[in-house]
Parts: structure tokens; C-alpha cells; sequence
């Protein structure tokens, strides 16, 4: 019976391919079930190196990026303020794929809030979706413990120094976590999730608002920073 039932899953799916074949989001070429991009647009993704960003003076943060902010990154990244969920689980995917995950230390994951009106205004939280679709494939937990405290302006619209006034202290830990109990990441290994790095101002808020709990390491992980 599971047999029949996994053969006529299998007969839908590949109808529904031929209905609605899968799509790039860049170029809307033809391609793969579970693509992202066609080859084409994947070739223009620019790579670039990994960065460190200094949290302490003896403790900097990694951070990881799947290309450069620009092409078909940018181009998806964008797609968040038009509401499409879907684009951030691809996000995810396009990073899955890119990045060296097997070689970061990972027992946390945790995604940059937004704050609450922002949230209001568009409904849902890219970084939160990115995250438990990273946290599923690396098998562990993405918890949502931060909350943007203060309403900030968006950073492309800021200089460098503004970027970093902008973010300062802007983030706390959510109100359940200091009700009922701060979660234990002493000598844990987290991981913070977003969708854009810029001048890194917002990761290292992040970061700085973590290292009380004396996490072992902290990495960051983005779709693209920009270049």
C-alpha cells in the first residue's frame, strides 16, 4: 500500500513538472525541480571571500556569504519587500548549496529580528525563514531570541557611521527568554542568519548582544554582502 501510494506521489509530481515546470527566478528559463537559478544565472553570482568582524578585542566573528550583492542574489534578496516568502526558502537553499556549512561549527541557529512594525508592515521575517530551513538541514534548532528593540532606519540609506549608530543596542533578548529563563549557550556554537551583510554594523549589534551567555563561537552566515 506505502509503495502504491509513493508511486502515485511520484506520478503527481512529475504531471504538475510538466504543467508548471519550475522556473528561474532570475531569467524564468526552464530548470530543475528544487533549482534556484538556470546555469546561466548561476554563473553570474560573484563568490567572495569570507570576512571577520570584531566583536572583542579577542574575539571576532566570522561571517560567510554566498556571493556578492549583486545579480541573481540581489535580485532574490529584493523579492522580500514585494512579500515573497518563497524567495527567502530559496535564499536558503542557494546558501546551503554555496557555502562551506560542513566546515562551521554549528549548535544554534539564529536569525536577525526585525522590529515589530517592520514585521507588521510586511508580514513575515525573511531571516526567520532562512534560518529554520538552514537549521533543518544542519539538524539543529533556530531560535528566534533576539528582538530588535529600537525601530531603525534601513541601512542603505546610511553611511557607514550612521549604520553603526543606527544598530547600537538595538537589539535584546525576547521578552520569554528574560521571564522565564535565559537559554544556556556557554560554550555553544552559534550561528546568526541573515539575508544582507553590508558594512556588518547589524551582525556585530547582534553578536555583542550575545556574548554575555559566553557562546563558544559565533559565526555569521548571509545570502550576499555587498562589495
Amino acid at each position: 500500500m506505502a509503495g502504491s501510494l509513493k508511486q502515485v506521489r511520484q506520478f503527481i509530481n512529475s504531471a504538475l513538472q510538466v504543467i508548471y515546470p519550475s522556473l528561474c527566478r532570475t531569467c524564468d528559463r526552464i530548470i530543475l525541480p528544487q533549482s534556484v537559478f538556470c546555469t546561466a544565472c548561476i554563473q553570474e553570482i560573484k563568490p567572495i571571500v569570507s570576512i571577520f568582524l570584531p566583536l572583542t578585542s579577542g574575539m571576532s566573528m566570522p561571517v560567510f556569504a554566498a556571493g556578492a550583492y549583486q545579480g541573481p542574489l540581489k535580485a532574490l534578496v529584493l523579492r522580500k519587500f514585494g512579500g515573497d516568502m518563497l524567495a527567502s526558502k530559496q535564499l536558503a537553499h542557494v546558501m546551503l548549496a554555496t557555502m562551506p556549512f560542513d566546515s562551521i561549527s554549528a549548535d544554534l541557529v539564529i536569525p536577525i529580528p526585525l522590529h515589530w512594525w517592520r514585521y507588521a508592515q510586511r508580514g513575515y521575517n525573511q531571516a526567520v525563514i532562512m534560518a529554520r530551513e538552514i537549521g533543518k538541514e544542519l539538524q539543529v534548532p533556530a531560535s528566534s531570541m533576539l528582538v530588535r528593540s529600537k525601530r531603525t532606519s534601513f541601512q542603505s540609506r546610511l553611511d557607514p557611521e550612521e549604520r553603526r549608530q543606527n544598530v547600537f543596542d538595538a537589539f535584546a533578548f525576547h521578552p520569554w527568554y528574560r521571564i522565564k529563563s535565559m537559554p544556556n549557550l556557554q560554550g555553544k556554537h552559534v550561528v546568526l542568519v541573515d539575508d544582507l551583510c553590508t558594512t556588518g554594523a547589524t551582525l556585530i549589534s547582534a553578536g555583542k548582544t550575545l556574548l554575555p551567555l559566553k557562546p563558544a563561537s559565533i559565526t555569521a552566515v548571509v545570502a550576499c554582502r555587498a562589495v
